[in-house]
């Protein structure tokens, strides 16, 4: 009877500490998320403006990638180390992996255009930037609901 207790102790503390870790890494998709979402409005921003700086929006693209980078760094890293997940949260991870494909996707075509004609393609790259935000706030919905 003790050992069964305490057989169920340590199952509970493990599964706790991989639910905490999970939650780390989630907390960890949120912030490259909403990273992801600031850039996009930032270089939505600054497209806006009819004399806009081509530094200014390559430096905000280059940043956009580095954050595009992380989250699918951290996404890989999680999936790797996931936990038991129920039929629901299976369906929002798949969520979560192709809205991570759809960001990257975006950013690709966001860069052709970008070192092809930054001023000529403006209007196409900042409806891109405005799809990027869109869909980083949905990612981050979907992180949240996972997260519970």
């Amino acid at each position: 009877m003790m050992t069964r207790a305490l057989a169920l102790a340590a199952c509970l503390a493990l599964s706790s500490l991989a639910a905490r870790a999970d939650s780390k890494a989630f907390r960890s998709i949120l912030g490259d998320a909403a990273n992801i979402e600031k850039d996009a409005l930032a270089i939505q921003a600054v497209l806006k403006t009819k004399n806009f700086d081509a530094g200014t929006a390559k430096r905000d693209i280059d940043s956009l990638g580095a954050d595009i980078a992380a989250l699918r760094k951290d996404v890989e890293a999680i999936e790797a180390n996931l936990s038991s997940l129920n039929d629901q949260q299976k369906k929002d991870w798949e969520l979560i992996k192709t809205k991570v494909q759809l960001l990257t996707i975006f950013y690709d075509r966001k860069v052709e255009l970008m070192n092809s004609d930054l001023a000529k393609n403006r209007a196409t790259i900042r409806a891109l930037a405005g799809g990027i935000a869109k869909r980083a706030e949905m990612l981050q919905q979907t992180v949240n609901r996972l997260d519970r």
